[in-house]
Parts: structure tokens; sequence; C-alpha cells
């Protein structure tokens, strides 16, 4: 799995005691006995450690889905930053010009 999955893995066993067998992929955020505030915590955490704000987490959702979710946000910004580096440098490469 990816750096965020593990991250958000680590986190729910070491912080939040969930026994490591049960942290798997398809585990869903109830199946792990999280209520609402866990939940807001572990947002809370994902944002703090992964640097990725999820606004839509519910019970219903998976450790994957949410892994997948990070990697993608880190990705587009990632995309974002890159496409503005080239703009900067484009626009002073064009005022050096």
């Amino acid at each position: 799995m990816s750096q965020s999955y593990d991250t958000i893995r680590a986190c729910l066993v070491d912080e939040f005691e969930v026994a490591p067998a049960l942290v798997t992929p398809e585990a869903t955020l109830a199946s792990l006995a999280l209520d609402s505030l866990a939940l807001v915590e572990l947002s809370l955490v994902v944002e703090e450690r992964i640097g990725v704000t999820v606004a839509d987490i519910t019970p219903d959702r998976t450790l994957g889905w949410l892994a997948a979710h990070a990697d993608a946000t880190l990705a587009t910004d990632a995309g974002s930053d890159a496409t503005l580096a080239a703009t900067d440098a484009t626009l002073t490469a064009g005022a050096v010009s």
C-alpha cells in the first residue's frame, strides 16, 4: 500500500488502539468501532500528518478509500505546484528577455 495508508494504519493502531489484524484496506471506519469524535480526530490526524483535508469522512468509508483519497489529493496538489512553478518560470523568463 501507499505511504498514506501506512500513516493512517499506524495512527489507528498506535493512537486509537485498534487491533492490527482489524486494520485492512477493506475495513470500514465503522467496523473499527470509531465513533463520531474518533472520526473527527482521525480527519485531523490525516490533515496534520499527510497534509490532506478530508471533509467527507464517514463511518462507511474504507481505509483503502481514505488512503486513495489522500494519495489522489497529494498528486493533484503536486500537479498544481508543478504547473505553478512552470508558469512562474515562464513569466520570469519573459521578464528577463
